[in-house]
Protein backbone atom coordinates (compact mmCIF):
# COMPACT_ATOMS: atom_id res chain seq x y z
CA UNK A 1 0.00 0.00 0.00
CA UNK A 2 2.74 2.07 0.56
CA UNK A 3 2.33 3.99 3.54
CA UNK A 4 4.62 5.22 6.07
CA UNK A 5 4.39 6.56 9.27
CA UNK A 6 5.06 10.53 10.03
CA UNK A 7 7.70 11.18 12.09
CA UNK A 8 6.29 13.31 14.81
CA UNK A 9 9.46 16.47 13.94
CA UNK A 10 8.44 15.97 10.24
CA UNK A 11 4.49 17.37 11.02
CA UNK A 12 6.11 19.88 13.02
CA UNK A 13 8.31 21.64 10.56
CA UNK A 14 5.82 20.72 7.90
CA UNK A 15 3.21 22.94 10.31
CA UNK A 16 6.09 25.49 10.34
CA UNK A 17 6.12 25.87 6.09
CA UNK A 18 2.77 26.37 6.52
CA UNK A 19 2.16 28.66 8.79
CA UNK A 20 4.69 30.69 7.47
CA UNK A 21 3.07 30.81 4.10
CA UNK A 22 -0.37 30.95 4.75
CA UNK A 23 0.33 33.27 8.17
CA UNK A 24 -0.25 32.59 11.43
CA UNK A 25 -3.98 31.89 11.49
CA UNK A 26 -4.24 30.06 8.48
CA UNK A 27 -6.29 27.33 11.01
CA UNK A 28 -8.95 29.52 11.60
CA UNK A 29 -9.11 30.76 8.19
CA UNK A 30 -8.57 27.33 6.14
CA UNK A 31 -9.84 23.89 6.02
CA UNK A 32 -7.65 20.78 6.09
CA UNK A 33 -7.99 17.80 4.80
CA UNK A 34 -6.01 14.95 5.18
CA UNK A 35 -6.84 12.39 2.30
CA UNK A 36 -4.19 9.91 3.26
CA UNK A 37 -4.34 10.08 7.02
CA UNK A 38 -3.52 6.79 8.42
CA UNK A 39 -3.80 6.56 12.00
CA UNK A 40 -3.76 10.72 11.59
CA UNK A 41 -0.53 11.37 13.15
CA UNK A 42 0.10 14.42 10.91
CA UNK A 43 -3.36 15.94 12.08
CA UNK A 44 -1.14 15.96 15.74
CA UNK A 45 -1.00 19.86 16.86
CA UNK A 46 -3.74 21.21 14.73
CA UNK A 47 -6.39 23.03 16.80
CA UNK A 48 -9.35 23.89 15.07
CA UNK A 49 -11.05 20.63 14.85
CA UNK A 50 -13.99 22.34 13.10
CA UNK A 51 -12.12 22.84 10.14
CA UNK A 52 -9.89 19.37 10.12
CA UNK A 53 -11.02 16.19 7.93
CA UNK A 54 -9.45 12.93 7.85
CA UNK A 55 -9.86 10.30 5.70
CA UNK A 56 -7.85 6.72 5.05
CA UNK A 57 -7.88 3.40 3.08
CA UNK A 58 -8.55 1.75 6.16
CA UNK A 59 -11.56 0.91 8.59
CA UNK A 60 -8.71 -0.37 10.96
CA UNK A 61 -6.99 2.80 10.95
CA UNK A 62 -10.44 5.43 11.16
CA UNK A 63 -10.87 3.17 14.48
CA UNK A 64 -7.31 4.25 16.17
CA UNK A 65 -8.64 7.71 15.17
CA UNK A 66 -11.59 7.64 16.92
CA UNK A 67 -9.99 5.97 19.93
CA UNK A 68 -7.34 8.66 19.74
CA UNK A 69 -10.33 11.65 19.58
CA UNK A 70 -12.31 9.14 22.89
CA UNK A 71 -8.74 9.78 24.87
CA UNK A 72 -8.55 13.74 23.60
CA UNK A 73 -7.19 13.72 20.17
CA UNK A 74 -8.50 17.30 18.62
CA UNK A 75 -10.83 16.17 15.87
CA UNK A 76 -14.39 14.91 15.21
CA UNK A 77 -15.22 11.60 15.01
CA UNK A 78 -17.77 12.54 11.65
CA UNK A 79 -14.67 14.35 10.11
CA UNK A 80 -12.40 10.95 10.02
CA UNK A 81 -13.30 8.17 7.78
CA UNK A 82 -12.61 5.37 5.33
CA UNK A 83 -12.35 6.86 1.95
CA UNK A 84 -10.46 5.40 -0.59
CA UNK A 85 -8.79 8.39 -2.46
CA UNK A 86 -7.73 6.93 -5.50
CA UNK A 87 -11.42 4.90 -6.63
CA UNK A 88 -14.20 6.43 -4.72
CA UNK A 89 -16.51 8.89 -5.84
CA UNK A 90 -16.65 12.52 -3.99
CA UNK A 91 -20.19 11.97 -3.37
CA UNK A 92 -19.26 9.39 -0.57
CA UNK A 93 -17.40 12.38 1.42
CA UNK A 94 -19.53 14.17 4.24
CA UNK A 95 -21.41 16.51 3.43
CA UNK A 96 -20.19 19.05 4.72
CA UNK A 97 -16.74 18.52 3.03
CA UNK A 98 -18.41 17.77 -0.60
CA UNK A 99 -19.93 21.60 0.73
CA UNK A 100 -16.30 23.20 0.15
CA UNK A 101 -15.11 21.20 -2.38
CA UNK A 102 -17.93 22.26 -4.68
CA UNK A 103 -17.92 26.13 -3.57
CA UNK A 104 -15.30 27.88 -5.87
CA UNK A 105 -14.53 30.30 -2.85
CA UNK A 106 -14.43 28.08 -0.10
CA UNK A 107 -12.10 25.39 -1.66
CA UNK A 108 -9.29 27.89 -2.33
CA UNK A 109 -9.39 27.78 1.52
CA UNK A 110 -8.72 24.05 1.74
CA UNK A 111 -5.71 23.17 1.94
CA UNK A 112 -4.58 19.41 1.49
CA UNK A 113 -2.59 17.94 3.68
CA UNK A 114 -0.61 14.60 2.95
CA UNK A 115 1.75 12.25 3.28
CA UNK A 116 0.92 10.21 0.62
CA UNK A 117 1.65 6.29 0.22
CA UNK A 118 4.55 5.83 -1.77
CA UNK A 119 5.11 2.92 -3.75
CA UNK A 120 5.10 2.03 -7.14
CA UNK A 121 4.12 -0.80 -9.77
CA UNK A 122 7.57 -0.97 -11.05
CA UNK A 123 11.23 0.80 -11.02
CA UNK A 124 14.23 0.53 -12.90
CA UNK A 125 15.39 -2.23 -11.23
CA UNK A 126 12.37 -4.31 -11.96
CA UNK A 127 12.51 -3.72 -15.53
CA UNK A 128 16.26 -4.71 -15.85
CA UNK A 129 14.93 -8.05 -14.40
CA UNK A 130 16.69 -7.60 -11.11
CA UNK A 131 13.83 -6.81 -8.73
CA UNK A 132 9.92 -7.52 -8.49
CA UNK A 133 6.64 -6.22 -9.43
CA UNK A 134 4.75 -5.02 -6.70
CA UNK A 135 1.25 -6.32 -7.87
CA UNK A 136 -1.67 -4.21 -8.64
CA UNK A 137 -0.18 -1.42 -5.97
CA UNK A 138 -0.65 1.12 -8.49
CA UNK A 139 -1.77 -0.17 -11.33
CA UNK A 140 -5.96 -1.01 -10.72
CA UNK A 141 -7.17 1.90 -9.78
CA UNK A 142 -9.26 4.53 -11.41
CA UNK A 143 -7.28 7.39 -11.57
CA UNK A 144 -4.48 5.11 -12.93
CA UNK A 145 -7.18 4.33 -15.55
CA UNK A 146 -8.04 7.89 -16.13
CA UNK A 147 -4.06 9.19 -16.33
CA UNK A 148 -2.21 6.58 -17.71
CA UNK A 149 -2.32 7.12 -21.32
CA UNK A 150 -2.05 11.05 -20.18
CA UNK A 151 1.02 10.99 -18.61
CA UNK A 152 2.77 7.84 -18.61
CA UNK A 153 4.88 6.20 -16.24
CA UNK A 154 4.37 8.67 -13.54
CA UNK A 155 1.19 7.02 -13.11
CA UNK A 156 2.81 3.65 -12.15
CA UNK A 157 3.24 6.08 -8.26
CA UNK A 158 1.32 6.41 -6.03
CA UNK A 159 2.06 9.69 -4.64
CA UNK A 160 1.21 11.21 -8.02
CA UNK A 161 -1.93 9.50 -8.97
CA UNK A 162 -2.87 11.61 -5.45
CA UNK A 163 -1.10 14.31 -7.06
CA UNK A 164 -3.52 14.42 -10.15
CA UNK A 165 -6.28 13.38 -8.77
CA UNK A 166 -6.88 16.78 -6.70
CA UNK A 167 -5.26 18.66 -9.53
CA UNK A 168 -8.06 17.41 -11.57
CA UNK A 169 -11.06 17.28 -8.83
CA UNK A 170 -9.90 20.20 -6.13
CA UNK A 171 -8.55 22.85 -8.34
CA UNK A 172 -7.22 26.09 -6.71
CA UNK A 173 -7.32 23.77 -3.25
CA UNK A 174 -3.60 24.14 -1.67
CA UNK A 175 -1.62 20.74 -1.65
CA UNK A 176 0.63 20.49 0.89
CA UNK A 177 2.39 17.75 0.41
CA UNK A 178 5.36 15.43 1.63
CA UNK A 179 7.25 13.87 -1.65
CA UNK A 180 10.03 13.10 -3.39
CA UNK A 181 11.19 15.56 -6.35
CA UNK A 182 11.13 13.39 -8.55
CA UNK A 183 7.86 15.43 -10.03
CA UNK A 184 9.90 17.82 -10.70
CA UNK A 185 13.48 16.56 -12.07
CA UNK A 186 12.59 12.90 -13.18
CA UNK A 187 12.23 12.50 -16.68
CA UNK A 188 10.05 10.05 -16.21
CA UNK A 189 7.80 12.89 -15.53
CA UNK A 190 8.27 15.00 -17.93
CA UNK A 191 4.69 14.00 -19.60
CA UNK A 192 3.27 14.10 -15.92
CA UNK A 193 4.74 18.18 -15.22
CA UNK A 194 3.47 19.32 -18.79
CA UNK A 195 -0.52 18.06 -16.84
CA UNK A 196 0.08 19.74 -13.77
CA UNK A 197 1.05 22.59 -14.13
CA UNK A 198 0.81 24.07 -10.46
CA UNK A 199 1.77 27.96 -9.21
Amino acid sequence: KGAYFTPRKWVELSQKYITDTLWENWQDEYYIWDCAAGTGNLLAWLTNKYNIYASTLDQADVNVMHERIDHGANLLKNHVFQFDFLNDDFSKLPQSLQDIIHDEEKRKKLVIYINPPYAEHGNRSTFAGDGEHKANVATTTKVYKQFNKMVGTATRELYAQFFLRIFNEIPNATLASFSTPKFINSPNFSAFRNYFKVS
